[in-house]
């Protein structure tokens, strides 16, 4: 064989050495809740998040919470309860005073570790029905929620809750 196929072979293997793929990185702790391992870090599915998927994410929701709502003009200071359901991982429940002084229960959805989604639900002995959106801001639960009653009319209606 020539002298130039030799060198040739030498640099491929050379080459093939060297191009080899680190090896991949474990997650140190191990992730929790069947997450992936991608380079070293826990791809955590919701609600679950933290170095290794060990924080559920509801928990910064979850408790009870007081402050002030706008609606339609009317103001009001009011208390509100959130808590969790593990049966179903991404859904909270929510009960307070929504429209009027009656008393409900809603239920929200995990859309992210800082969002709720509360779908179209209709409160209990009345016409009308409410959506929305809650986020969690530091120490502040902010909603904004959409009331529609039967004449298709809808009020656009803010809260701005504070932990207690």
């Amino acid at each position: 064989m020539s002298r130039c196929f030799h060198w040739y072979v030498l640099g491929f293997l050379l080459c093939a050495a060297a191009c080899q793929r680190e090896p991949k990185k474990s997650c140190t702790p191990p992730c929790q809740y069947n997450a992936p391992c991608v380079d070293g870090v826990c791809q955590c599915p919701l609600p679950f998040e933290g170095i290794s998927c060990e924080i559920d994410s509801r928990d910064r929701f979850t408790g009870n919470w007081e402050g002030q709502r706008n609606c339609g003009g009317t103001r009001g200071g009011l208390r509100y309860m959130l808590w969790r359901d593990d049966s179903l991982l991404l859904y909270m429940f929510m009960a307070g005073s929504f429209f009027g002084s009656a008393y409900e229960t809603l239920q929200a959805r995990l859309i992210d570790p800082f969002k709720l989604y509360l779908p179209q639900q209709i409160l209990r002995d009345t016409p009308v029905f409410i959506s929305g959106y809650g986020e969690q801001r530091r120490d502040s639960l902010l909603l904004e929620l959409y009331l529609q009653g039967s004449a298709q009319r809808i009020d656009t209606c803010s809260w701005k809750l504070k932990r207690r």
